[in-house]
């Protein structure tokens, strides 16, 4: 008996040790400072994405002061990154002076499988503004880096497809398994919108509209993502009623198996396009009002057919953030993330980020109160409550950004933060972190 549990105690500790993950090494780099005025406008939770991979080539997206206070351009860079590291490359768009402060008036950067560059930026119920490479740059990679590349001027259609296209916001892309591209984004005002979906097709190289997938009912759908993996698209989200974020309520969830055609809940029942609040098996989890919780937060996917969310709030009488898990079966669960060290979550303070690999989630969790980023790893061996912290980044005041398109093809997690301090001193920079998995 004793030489039983002496070997169930080994076994443990080797499945333990099997399912560990750890940081093997962290580089930073700045990419440039952070802009002039009232607000942030780099790194925010609802950029899908600000940093991504193709190919052999990293990409990020972000604004640069132009002329002074208030007043910025929207840039973006390029680095080699396989077989060898390179040096960052940037250009700023001088055709396109932006103007408005406003935190929601983002950069979205997208990247279809014909090696096209896809950008959607500065809106808040505004009409469409997007632009897109007039050829195949991130295939082809030309030496010359610079906005010739881009030609012509902003659009506020999707060449090929059709509207509405205003009042818009939160531009998100999405690249499926074959290289065609999806954007969705929201029509409509903060508790009284709808959200929709365009494919943008790599061999004709035009848009089409997939159709409104989301619709309010006297509210809005705040999505969590849009993710796709292993031919599955998945969504979460939370809905409100006014612009107030007090009035935030529950966790909605959806997939899609065929590119956002037709949607599926988490039963596997198919439900009727558009998707509304009142939708037969949508909610999974029920969460009143003024709970805390923040709108368009997190969610990612892994290999292995799991969907990861993350949302914060305080049913407990204490702000938590929350681990929402599905299985590749389809049952969810909902857990607090018990972090060592982390600081409860101030209500409206930043949002976080999620990163799957393999059978390892890594929570980069903001620490406001601390000015920090903390990361935490846990393990489906352990139930994805085994959370040990992995590392911090000091001097931050931001929502971090994740480089999903890299840590599929490798095991460097590439993060863009925004730090914290003044204007001058105050630098946007991308972390890689080498897991050990």
């Amino acid at each position: 008996m004793a030489s039983f549990s002496r070997l169930v105690v080994v076994l443990a500790a080797l499945l333990s040790f099997a399912n560990a993950i750890s940081i093997a090494s962290t580089k930073y780099y700045n990419i440039s400072n952070d802009v002039e005025g009232s607000v942030h406008l780099n790194g925010l939770a609802f950029q899908q994405n600000a940093l991504t991979t193709f190919g052999d080539y990293q990409y990020v997206a972000f604004y640069k002061t132009a002329s002074g206070y208030g007043k910025h351009y929207v840039n973006l860079g390029r680095r080699r990154i396989a077989p060898s590291l390179g040096d960052w490359q940037y250009f700023s768009f001088t055709d396109y002076e932006q103007t408005t402060l406003d935190e929601h008036n983002t950069i979205s950067l997208g990247i279809s499988g014909d090696g096209k560059i896809h950008l959607s930026f500065d809106h808040h119920d505004v009409p469409l503004n997007y632009r897109a490479s007039t050829s195949g740059v991130a295939k082809t990679i030309p030496s010359e880096w610079s906005m010739k590349s881009f030609g012509g001027t902003v659009q506020h259609s999707l060449p090929g497809s059709s509207g509405p296209w205003t009042p818009l916001t939160y531009p998100r892309f999405e690249r499926l398994a074959n290289g065609d591209l999806l954007m969705e984004f929201r029509i409509g005002q903060s508790g009284a919108g709808d959200s929709y979906i365009h494919r943008y097709s790599s061999t004709s190289g035009l848009w089409s509209n997939v159709g409104k997938y989301l619709q309010g009912q006297d509210n809005n759908a705040y999505i969590n993502g849009f993710t796709s993996q292993n031919n599955k698209l998945y969504v979460s989200w939370t809905v409100r009623e006014t612009p107030d974020a007090s009035t935030n309520h529950d966790f909605y969830f959806a997939l899609s198996e065929d590119d956002g055609r037709t949607w599926k809940a988490t039963s596997g029942s198919t439900v009727a396009k558009p998707i509304t609040p009142s939708t037969a098996g949508i909610k999974v989890y029920t969460i009143p009002q003024k709970s805390e919780i923040m709108n368009q937060e997190a969610q990612t996917a892994d290999e292995k057919g799991r969907f990861h969310g993350l949302m914060r709030d305080k049913t407990s009488g204490t702000a938590r953030f929350y681990h929402y898990l599905r299985t590749a079966s389809g049952t969810f669960s909902k857990t607090a993330i018990n972090a060592p060290g982390q600081s409860t979550p101030p209500y409206l303070q930043y949002r976080g980020k999620l990163a799957a690999k393999g059978d390892s989630l890594v929570a980069i969790l903001p620490d406001a109160p601390k000015n920090t980023v903390n990361l935490f790893g846990a393990t489906a061996g352990g139930n994805y409550q085994d959370w040990k912290l992995l590392a911090t980044i000091t001097n931050m005041a931001g929502e971090p950004q994740v480089d999903e398109e890299r840590l599929a093809q490798s095991n460097t997690l590439s993060i863009f933060v925004r730090q914290g301090g003044p204007f001058g001193e105050r630098k946007v920079q991308v972390w890689d972190f080498e897991l050990q998995l």
